[in-house]
This record gives C-alpha cells, structure tokens and sequence, in this order.
C-alpha cells in the first residue's frame, strides 16, 4: 500500500527472490467518489508489481454498466486495458462495484494455474464483508498481495480463506450494523458484537503470571491461525483491535512463521510492560506485554503497532517515539535500527493507565469532557491517544486528531500525529500535506525536509510539490 502500512502483509514478499526490477506496470481507474486512497492503491500495485513481475490492474466503479455482469464486465476490461500483455501474458484486475457490493478477480491465461477459479471465489466472496467495513483498502491490500503470492507459485503463504471464520455480514446485527450497512459503529457495538459470538473453548490461551509463558500461549495461538477477538490472553482494547480489523488465518501462521524463522527472542522489561524481540532479519514486530493488577500478563496487540513499525523497505522494525521505555534496552541488545526514533521528540506517547481498567468507561469520561468544553483541543487529542495507544483504533482516533489540529493549528504535535494516522490509514496525499505544513514550520529540523522530499518522490509526487522548500517561520 505505502512504505511503511504493508507491514506484515507485504512481508511476505520476502519469501521469494525478487527478479531484475523493471519499470512498474500497473493501471489505476477509480470512477468512485472516494479518492482518498489513490496514491496508497498506486504505491501497493506498484510494489505488488515490482515483487512478483505480474501486471495488476485495480478498477473502481461506482455502479455496473446498465445490462452488465461484473463478469462480463471484468472480462470486457480485461482485453480492453490489454492487463497482462505487457508482462508475457501474466495479468491480474481487480474489479469492485460499490452500488452492487461485488468483486471480480480476473487473470490472465497464463496465470490461471496457479490462481485458480476456486481461489478468487473465496476473495471474491470474503469482499461482500470486508468492502463495507470500515478498513476496506486493507482488504484491497490483503487482495493484492495475496493474488501476487500465487501468482508467483507460492500456495503456502496464500492459500486459505481470507474471511475469517468467526467473522460475518451479521457482526454488528445487534448494533450499528457497519460491516452489513456500512455504518460506523461505536466502541459499545463492538463490545457487545464480541460477546455475542458463540462460546469457545480458550482453557490454552489465557494470561499467564510469567511473561515467558504468555508469550508462549500467543505465539501457539498465532500457529493455530487463530484470530478470533475473544482470546483471553488480549488486553481489552487488543480484542477491539481484531474487531475493528479483523485478521484470516492465513494472516497469522504468515505473523507465526516470520517470528518463529526469526530465531530465539529476547524478552525486555520496563516496569509493568515487557517486549518479546524478534531476531533481526525477519518481517516482524516485536510482542508488547502488559502486566495487569492480578499479576498476570497480557499481549497488547495495539501497542506493538502503536510504538512500533516497519518499513516497507527493511525488514527490521523501528522505534516510533524516542521516549518508548524500551529504546535504552533495545540499543543495549544492539537490536538494529535503534539509533533514531521515526517521530523523534516531535510528538509523545500518552501515559500508561493500570491495567485492567473500564474501556467504554474511559471513553465516555473522555467524551464527557469535549461536550463540556469542545473548543479545548486537548480534549480531542486525550480521548484520540485512548482510542490510538489502547486499541489501534485508527479512524476513531483520525477524526478526533483532525479536530484537536483545526481547533488548536499551531500546536505541532497534532500535526506530527495526523502525519502517523494518514500514513497508517492509507491516506498518502494528506499525510504529504502534514508533513509539507511541518517542512514549512520547521525549516531548520533535516530530518522532516528529508522526510518529506523522500516520500514526495516515492508517491511520484508532481515536481510542482517536491520542489525544495524555503521560507516559513523558525
């Protein structure tokens, strides 16, 4: 998708052998209202390309045409953009249809044998669900790159259902209704979406009062393709983090095996936290634990997206904020990329409340203050870091930055965490906004005039935009 969302998705690619890159092959067409997305879909079809030599075509329509299958359609668009010819017959399209709520995976014949008809049905079927949730360009993601590992011959890392079992049009029936209306639910429709899943045996995945154990328990989970909300071993806010994106199975033996390949990991500590490291060399974050008051420890799912990241171009994670109570371990450990933070001490990570504590709670106490005082920016911004740091919850969080920053334009930690949210929600053209306000109103900081230029040209950016900049205050 960018440089740095594909994470564990993209690191798939890393299995195989890249061949002699040669200049991208792709075609964009998004006849959609929606255009938020485009630069993040051209940067994915690009590196899809780049990886597997397929040409991948990606058509977004808002309706059919009148009289129209989306098979024939598929198939019309198919010949008509000649997808494939110019990668010795291997093409694939994608074509969705918002009004009709249907995908089509078309490939060319010199892919039909390792994409076979069965395979796209699966997709195609898992997108009635996943296109009307709230993170549908990651299942658009999910799509490419999954397609591209068989197309390459790889079954291994994309070979099972993509819909996970657990997950259904009828989720949120009880609530709000997103993943069957398209609505935005609540923290409380979660909730109670999550309770209403049919009980399930989880005696072998509950927290455990040894840290080295809990992370045995999840990592077991994680080869047993598990993705189901409710392991007992999640802290609350990790359980909303699945909900909200939900995870296949095949997603998490891909996370299992990348960890386990990785070798023996070192387990760090920072007072009620803990931190499971990957070896170097694999396509992994590392495991954030939380110790509770019962003295038992959880995963905290969110927090390792949350402190933590990996770029699309290194395989090795990075540290997000230079005060992570683990950096000083981690650069002790000689763990790479340990000497930089990405966000610096530009923008800080919110206080650590005691675990376990009452999630909507919070929330409602938060929410309580914006209606009290909502020209406080602060207040957007305290309930924006709850619903970031304790459930990855990434468009909730979004829309409160986005107030806090027009409420409060001057204050450049704002700025500096709608720059972490744009990227992370695959909204490349705002994140280059943010990120060309802060060249502007930090001239003298290289590391941001870098940053911006490096990701200008990496999104092909007009010349008109990655031009040098000067000027602005100091």
């Amino acid at each position: 998708m960018c440089l740095a969302v594909l994470a564990a998705l993209g690191a798939a690619f890393a299995l195989h052998h890249a061949h002699t890159p040669q200049p991208p092959l792709y075609v964009l067409i998004n006849e959609t209202e929606q255009h938020d997305f485009d630069l993040a879909f051209r940067m994915s079809l690009k590196l899809a390309e780049n990886k597997s030599g397929i040409e991948n075509a990606l058509v977004l329509l808002r309706s059919l045409p009148p009289g129209k299958t989306i098979e024939a359609t598929a198939a019309d668009l198919l010949t008509r953009l000649r997808i494939g010819s110019r990668r010795n017959g291997r093409g694939i399209l994608y074509l969705y249809a918002v009004k009709e709520n249907l995908l089509k995976i078309e490939v060319s014949y010199a892919l039909e044998g390792d994409i076979p008809d069965a395979f796209c049905h699966r997709l195609e079927e898992a997108a009635k669900t996943y296109m009307l949730s709230e993170v549908p360009q990651d299942f658009i993601s999910e799509l490419i790159i999954t397609t591209n590992l068989r197309g390459m011959g790889s079954k291994s890392g994309a070979g099972g259902p993509l819909q996970p079992r657990w997950l259904n049009a009828e989720f949120l029936s009880g609530g709000a209704g997103a993943l069957a209306r398209g609505l935005r639910p609540t923290l409380e429709d979660y909730q109670g979406a999550i309770r209403r899943l049919p009980d399930a045996a989880w005696g072998d995945f509950v927290p455990s009062a040894d840290a080295a154990e809990s992370v045995r328990r999840y990592l077991a989970s994680l080869a047993a393709g598990i993705g189901d909300p409710r392991l007992p071993l999640l802290t609350e806010g990790s359980r909303i983090f699945r909900a909200v994106v939900p995870r296949n199975e095949e997603q998490q033996l891909r996370i299992n095996d990348y960890f386990a390949s990785a070798g023996p990991y070192r387990l760090l500590f920072a007072g009620d936290l803990g931190l499971a490291v990957p070896g170097p060399g694999k396509s992994n974050l590392p495991i954030v634990l939380r110790r509770g008051s019962d003295s038992l420890w959880y995963v905290d799912e969110a927090k390792a997206w949350t402190y933590f990241h990996r770029f699309e171009d290194d395989v090795n994670f990075v540290v997000k904020y230079a005060d992570n109570p683990f950096l000083a371990a981690l650069r002790t450990e000689h763990v790479p990329n340990m000497n930089w933070a990405v966000y610096g001490d530009h923008v800080a990570t919110p206080a650590l409340p005691a675990y376990p504590f009452a999630l909507d709670a919070a929330v409602q106490a938060g929410e309580a203050k914006i209606r009290a005082s909502p020209s406080v920016a602060a207040n957007y911004a305290k309930l924006a870091d709850l619903y970031l740091f304790e459930m990855n919850w990434l468009t909730r969080a979004l829309d409160l930055y986005e107030k806090a920053a027009a409420l409060a334009p001057e204050e450049l930690a704002y700025r500096w965490r709608l720059v972490d949210l744009y990227l992370n929600t695959s909204r490349a053209d705002k994140m280059l906004a943010e990120l060309k306000y802060l060249t502007l109103h930090l001239p003298r900081d290289q590391q941001t005039q870098d940053w911006y230029r490096a990701y200008a040209k990496a999104y092909d950016f007009g010349p008109e935009q990655a031009m040098p900049i000067t000027g602005g205050p100091n």
